[in-house]
């Protein structure tokens, strides 16, 4: 008898259990149908309009509940993972040739020796009690350094700046890569809400700050924009339409064959001039080389843009990322030729640069900041430095110490180590210009690692963009997510040479045979 109640006792406790499971499962499984919940592998992101955000979000009670910033989404969706996305899906079918990534701009060397040397005396040095004693702080990795950076570091940039770009005694501070360098820039310098507005009687939207950004725009800017600044109805794709750019930060300005219309922009820097000198357009953004451009400016016209911001009170942010790629030179300087890649030493102007791209340390996730210290604790470089610091100590206090002491290594190479690496694009560069000459029109190949193509008329550049991965194994950047849909951006350091020359057969194929359609 009490053997046929423990069994019965434990029946009862077992259907119990799967009673419970049952319900369980049940309840997700009506949930998931509620909302249509797909597998994250499968899904592919696309750019989210402002109405589909504002449905999605009025559409479910528990989204009201538990919901995320509108500035969030609505913020550009990232197109680098959209394209791996799409490469995912279609790997299966090229497994045995590989497909070809033509779109994120990264470069196909290693970084030089002479990093990794570092990263291994700094290890070494760790392990070895009395080696890291006598070597004192410079052998320390597991610590936080200073907010602006791993101090040796900071000092060889510092002869860095002066050597190579001619600025004098610049504050320097080192960030998590170029994008953190220009989000930094963003929360410092721009308001969400312009106090000093003189429009009392317009909508709120019209006192927000401003940032001009030129179109085609490097989609990471525009997103730093438009996910930090804030404001009404921040987000969506920019435009140079001014009913859409009014309601955001960003202000977008047309290019001439990747040449920024300086017309354009005197007319909108008298536009938001004020009475107190101020302007509600608080800075503006150059990339030279430019991306996605492809197009490397002149010295000459470097000087006229900077001062005009100057005339108008506005900061310049000089994103100087592809400084190794001016290919022609055309950022020369007459006056100083010895200097290698010449900068404006203007106390409006900052500066920034990555050890992404020449000395190909993307995963390192290493850039610096440069300001004028002209007119010392007055200037307004330094101000700008010393406030900065501020959103440094917020974001990442600093920089990995193990990256900082690798970017160190990185400068013994020297720059002739990274011209060397830049001459090995060449073949790559005009196999691409020679695959997308059936286009219409063309725009770069003198700076960075790009070229634009603009798609026969009605082309959807997206469309395009995965048909190129599907059918014929290799991958670009839709010009969409760079303001400029109908075309497309591709990128010619990827690959070594021979693999990049495989890539533009297969991209010439594609364009001569879906321009067809």
């Amino acid at each position: 008898k009490k053997h046929l109640l423990q069994t019965i006792g434990t029946m009862q406790l077992i259907c119990g259990r799967f009673l419970v499971m049952v319900m369980i499962v049940s309840f997700f499984i009506s949930t998931t149908k509620s909302l249509s919940i797909r597998s994250p592998a499968l899904r592919v992101i696309k750019p989210r309009s402002t109405s589909i955000a504002l449905k999605m979000s009025s559409s479910s009670s528990s989204q009201n509940k538990f919901k995320i910033s509108n500035r969030t989404m609505q913020t550009l969706d990232p197109c680098v993972i959209l394209m791996k996305q799409i490469i995912s899906q279609h790997e299966d079918k090229w497994k045995d040739d590989g497909i070809f990534s033509l779109a994120q701009g990264v470069v196909h060397w290693k970084p030089p020796k002479t990093a990794y040397e570092a990263l291994a005396n700094a290890a070494q040095a760790n392990l070895d009690e009395n080696m890291a004693t006598a070597a004192g702080d410079g052998a320390i990795i597991h610590t936080y350094c200073p907010d602006e950076g791993y101090p040796p570091l900071i000092a060889s940039l510092k002869d860095k700046l002066e050597q190579q770009n001619g600025l004098q005694s610049p504050h320097v501070m080192v960030t998590s890569g170029a994008n953190q360098a220009y989000v930094n820039c963003v929360i410092t310098l721009m308001d969400e809400v312009d106090n000093d507005s003189n429009h009392e009687k317009e909508p709120p939207q019209e006192m927000i700050s401003k940032c001009v950004v030129f179109e085609p725009y490097y989609f990471n800017h525009v997103m730093a924009i438009q996910g930090v600044r804030g404001g009404n109805n921040c987000g969506g794709i920019a435009s140079t339409d001014d009913s859409k750019s009014h309601a955001e930060g960003l202000l977008v300005g047309p290019t001439q064959q990747g040449k920024p219309d300086l017309t354009w922009l005197r007319s909108r820097l008298e536009e938001y001039k004020k009475p107190s000198g101020s302007n509600g357009i608080r800075m503006v953004t150059l990339v030279n080389p430019g991306n996605p451009t492809g197009v490397s400016l002149s010295h000459a016209f470097l000087k006229e843009i900077a001062q005009l911001t100057k005339e108008y009170g506005v900061w310049l942010i000089m994103d100087c990322t592809y400084e190794h790629f001016d290919i022609h030179r055309n950022n020369r300087d007459v006056e100083n030729p010895n200097i290698p890649y010449p900068c404006l030493d203007q106390e409006h102007i900052i500066h920034i640069f990555s050890f992404s791209k020449g000395y190909a340390m993307a995963g390192f996730r290493t850039g610096y900041l440069a300001f004028s210290s002209k007119n010392g604790s007055e200037g307004k470089g330094t101000l700008a430095y010393e406030q900065m610091l501020k959103t440094q100590d917020t974001i990442a206090i600093c920089t990995s110490r193990i990256s900082q002491m690798a970017a160190l290594g990185a400068l013994q190479a020297g720059r002739e180590w990274v011209n060397d690496q830049v001459k090995t694009l060449e073949v790559g560069r005009n196999a691409i210009l020679e695959a997308m000459s059936s286009l219409e029109e063309i725009i770069g190949g003198t700076g960075a690692m790009y070229v634009m193509g603009k798609l026969p008329d009605s082309t959807d550049d997206k469309q395009f963009a995965s048909s190129l991965v599907e059918h014929f194994g290799v991958a670009v950047i839709p010009g969409s997510f760079c303001g400029y849909p109908g075309w497309i951006r591709v990128c010619y350091s990827n690959l070594p040479p021979e693999l990049c020359l495989e890539a533009a057969s297969r991209l010439k194929r594609g364009i001569l045979e879906l321009s067809k359609k």
